[in-house]
């Protein structure tokens, strides 16, 4: 977990962008914007910005890996999570895990899912043995029906964009 003294802003030019001392990421405020709070007083939704805070894995709250048991390959599943924004059509949430390998082979993803990697390592190998590494600052999509091995290493945390159910 990264501690608040471990974040900063820095301004590159006309960018902003979050910096997480311990692994050097920088995030570009564009990414990091969301969480309830209005950009703008006016009429109908209003932009939302993320919390940094969050997306360095503070105030993350704890829950039970027990809905991926049945797929559980490796390791033990705790998890810890944020939900940045709830929308009508679009979720977009922090999510952290201890290390631990699921398989999708019997439960496929149920929903596109975009993900950058905020710290540790996701390794994904499909069920045609090609294997694909994901380091902070990396991105990938996963398209529904998606049915390969998920494995996280280290202390791995994600920002995660899925369609709302």
């Amino acid at each position: 977990m990264i501690g608040r003294n471990q974040c900063k802003a820095l301004r590159e030019g006309d960018r902003m962008s979050l910096v997480i001392r311990r692994h050097g990421i920088r995030i570009p405020w564009v990414i990091v914007g969301l969480l309830a709070t209005p950009a703008f007083a006016q009429e109908g939704p209003s932009p939302v910005r993320m919390d940094a805070g969050k997306m360095a894995g503070l105030d993350l709250v704890s829950t039970g890996g027990g809905a991926y048991e049945d797929i559980l390959v490796e390791g033990e599943l705790k998890f810890r999570v944020a939900t940045l924004f709830g929308g009508e059509e679009l979720r977009v949430s922090v999510f952290e895990s201890t290390p631990a390998t699921t398989d999708h082979r019997t439960r496929p993803l149920d929903v596109d899912e975009f993900v950058l990697v905020l710290s540790g390592k996701l390794v994904l190998t499909e069920q045609n043995g090609t294997v694909q590494e994901f380091t902070p600052g990396q991105m990938v999509v996963l398209p529904r029906g998606y049915t390969g091995q998920w494995k996280m290493e280290g202390n791995y945390r994600e920002l995660a964009i899925t369609a709302a159910r």
